[in-house]
């Protein structure tokens, strides 16, 4: 930080800075120049003269707590299922107001104002609990029954009934995305015909990726070289079958790849599909 040397002896006294009203100058025991300085507020505060002229130094310091102290008003405003009430005197680590808040539900609850403008906390923790509460509802042949826990709190696992009678216990997040979808009935019952570590059913199924843009098993769409590209895989064996201006040349490309190399197979082992499938 650059201070000013007794040499410059310009007198400042009377001229205002900021808040600061300068009263007399002199040098400190470090021989820098130094003002004493009355605020607006009435405190009286010795700042350096450099500082003074620099506009680094406006106040005794209450203008910078002032400037902390101000705060978005958010009375009355919603977020989420909250009500903005009141400011409190509670402020965050980081200076950010605590605000008072009612939530739909009737409890009342203090968040701070960034996260209620963020989107952070909408609500007391009901919204939560609700989300978490799955009872009655199906997944696959599971029909969720209650928590594996008597606290409101743990909803991790729940009792579900199979529809072939059993019951089991599935965490929440398995039966969400779809992991499981039943006491393992179903896994029982799924068929798979495994020969030379290829299963037919897999490789004869016209099931097409949600990802894929064709419409098409095996074609996919490169945006770099605008162009439609058909490939095949077969028994650990990645096959380029070309790159096309047209799905329709893609398409055929890959047709023509599957009569060649899967239907063989599959004529082998009696499992026939047809042209159109």
């Amino acid at each position: 930080m650059y201070m000013e040397r007794v040499g410059d002896m310009k007198n400042i006294t009377g001229e205002r800075f900021g808040n600061l009203i300068v009263l007399k100058t002199f040098k400190n025991k470090k021989n820098y120049l130094v003002c004493e300085c009355q605020c607006d507020c009435g405190n009286t505060k010795v700042v350096y003269k450099s500082n003074l002229m620099a506009g680094r130094t406006k106040s005794c310091g209450c203008l910078e707590e002032q400037n902390r102290r101000k705060f978005r008003n958010l009375v009355q405003q919603r977020f989420g299922r909250l009500t903005a009430i009141e400011p409190t005197q509670q402020r965050t680590s980081y200076g950010n107001v605590i605000w008072r808040c009612a939530c739909d539900c009737g409890t009342f609850i203090d968040v701070s104002g960034c996260n209620l403008v963020r989107g952070y906390t909408k609500s007391c923790g009901c919204l939560t609990a609700e989300r978490k509460d799955i009872s009655n509802r199906r997944f696959g042949n599971l029909l969720t029954l209650y928590p594996d826990s008597d606290k409101k709190t743990d909803r991790t696992k729940w009792i579900c009934r199979c529809d072939c009678g059993n019951i089991c216990t599935v965490s929440i997040s398995n039966l969400r995305n779809g992991h499981t979808k039943s006491c393992g009935c179903l896994a029982n019952m799924e068929h798979r015909t495994l020969i030379e570590g290829t299963c037919l059913e897999l490789i004869a199924s016209p099931y097409i990726p949600q990802n894929n843009c064709s419409g098409v098993k095996g074609v996919s769409y490169y945006s770099r070289t605008n162009s439609w590209v058909a490939t095949l895989t077969f028994q650990g064996r990645n096959y380029y079958l070309g790159r096309y201006e047209t799905v329709e040349e893609a398409a055929r490309a890959r047709c023509e790849a599957e009569k060649t190399i899967v239907w063989p197979f599959l004529e082998k082992y009696e499992y026939l599909i047809k042209a159109d499938s």
